[in-house]
């Protein structure tokens, strides 16, 4: 244990006074030690969790994730952000220690907090809200890429990330801005590929009221004066049009603009954080994109390969998105070796958000609660062949039935549960030829 090295009188004094949580574990993941911070930031007590494992305590779901877990499984160093049963969000990066056999004897992890105190919400254009952000990096290459985002997290400077669409650049904008001073205040998120071009000064720098027909008299707040004081995270920063980009230049170089209509300067506190897949430097060289403005925007890069580059990621990724939709839909349903073998394989061209739709596709339409390769494939061919959507949605509605029934008394609470009448439940029984008899 800890004390092994440090008296206890000099190990609370040294461990109680980080800023980041410690969670000490054995090889086996039992717990032999938190600090205070860790207390404080998860709200659980050390009495609770000492001498529990890791497994335990994520089947009990004090933790929704461990790093821990995946370090015990590989022998390498893992950060996973995760929920505690507090509803906490932290994220935990975890270290193995080997004794001088070479024999793993213990598991660091330094925790950090992630949860937003007095957070006032995300701002979306599509008001369409993401609760995904989930950090799993397992690969060499993302674990650096998350030690580097915590470093950036506690200054200012702008942040360009580039990738492929769906490597997760969302993701990380939205934990650099978890683990900054300015957590407790708005993120905003623009994604500028989806505003018209017409509206796209306005949405971002608002108006005065009667600046042009049809405008609220009372006028509007843009979304950077939504962001003050906190985040400002602007997604396909290469679709802004070029007059647009000359304002966004001078908000990077005076924190300040003016609305449209208006000769009065808004003065602004927010840290900007941008991303795309395209090549600016390509639409420099075509006078698309201005010069001056991608050196402002990319004082600190964050690129994000594609998950065909980062193949140590899959395995995790597929364990936490077979778990929360199992949760979701209260399914128990696993993938077998061999299909995630299959799938450390393939190019996922649309990188995790298509591994994401593919588990929940798998997932929702196979009965079995053990999924195979061979699962997938007749999956695949389905999609290949065009079968009519009703055949997958009869499919889903069976197995949720089937999911929901033993969590019910009668069909009334079934009926309930499914949002429909109790009569329409009964049909729907008898239609997918489920007993209703205990």
């Amino acid at each position: 244990m800890i004390d092994i090295i440090l008296n206890s009188t000099t190990k609370d004094i040294i461990m109680d006074n980080l800023y980041v949580g410690i969670y000490f574990t054995d090889e086996k993941g039992k717990t032999l030690y938190v600090n205070k911070a860790f207390e404080e930031m998860s709200l659980i007590k050390a009495k609770e969790l000492i001498g529990k494992t890791l497994e335990e305590l994520v089947k009990q779901k004090y933790f929704t994730a461990s790093a821990t877990l995946l370090v015990i499984k590989t022998k390498k160093p893992a950060a996973v952000s995760y929920i505690t049963k507090t509803n906490r969000k932290l994220l935990a990066r975890g270290k193995p220690f080997f004794d001088q056999s070479g024999n793993l004897k213990y598991v660091v992890n330094t925790v950090y907090d992630l949860s937003e105190v007095h957070y006032m919400g995300d701002i979306d254009y599509d008001s369409k809200q993401n609760n995904n952000n989930q950090i799993i990096a397992f690969s060499s290459q993302m674990v650096n890429i998350v030690d580097f985002a915590l470093r950036v997290a506690n200054v200012d400077s702008t942040v360009l990330i580039t990738g492929e669409s769906g490597v997760g650049k969302e993701v990380i904008a939205k934990f650099i801005h978890d683990a900054s001073p300015r957590k407790n205040y708005p993120f905003v998120k623009v994604n500028c590929a989806s505003i018209p071009e017409n509206l796209i000064e306005t949405e971002l720098f608002g108006y005065e009221g009667g600046a042009f027909t049809g405008a609220n008299p009372k006028g509007k707040k843009g979304f950077f004066e939504a962001a003050q004081k906190g985040t400002i995270f602007l997604d396909e920063i290469g679709e802004l049009p070029l007059n647009v980009q000359a304002k966004l230049l001078q908000v990077l170089q005076d924190r300040q603009f003016t609305r449209v209509g208006s000769p009065r300067i808004v003065n602004v506190d927010v840290r900007i954080i941008a991303a795309t897949n395209r090549n600016l430097k390509d639409m420099i060289s075509n006078k698309l994109f201005r010069e001056d403005l991608y050196y402002r925007l990319n004082v600190i890069p964050i690129h994000i390969p594609p998950l065909r580059q980062r193949k140590d990621d899959i395995e995790p990724l597929v364990n936490y998105l077979v778990s929360r939709i199992n949760s979701k839909y209260n399914f128990n349903k696993q993938l077998d070796s061999e299909l995630i073998d299959l799938f450390k394989s393939l190019p996922w061209k649309g990188n995790v958000r298509e591994l994401e739709n593919v588990i929940e596709k798998l997932l929702v339409t196979t009965t079995k609660n053990i999924i195979t390769r061979t699962d997938y494939t007749s999956i695949e061919d389905i999609q290949q062949y065009d079968v009519n959507p009703k055949f997958i949605l009869k499919n889903y509605e069976k197995e949720l039935l089937l999911n929901l029934l033993p969590t019910c008394k009668n069909t009334r609470e079934l009926a309930k549960k499914f949002g429909v009448s109790q009569p329409t439940i009964v049909r729907k029984l008898k239609q997918h030829n489920i007993s209703i008899q205990k």
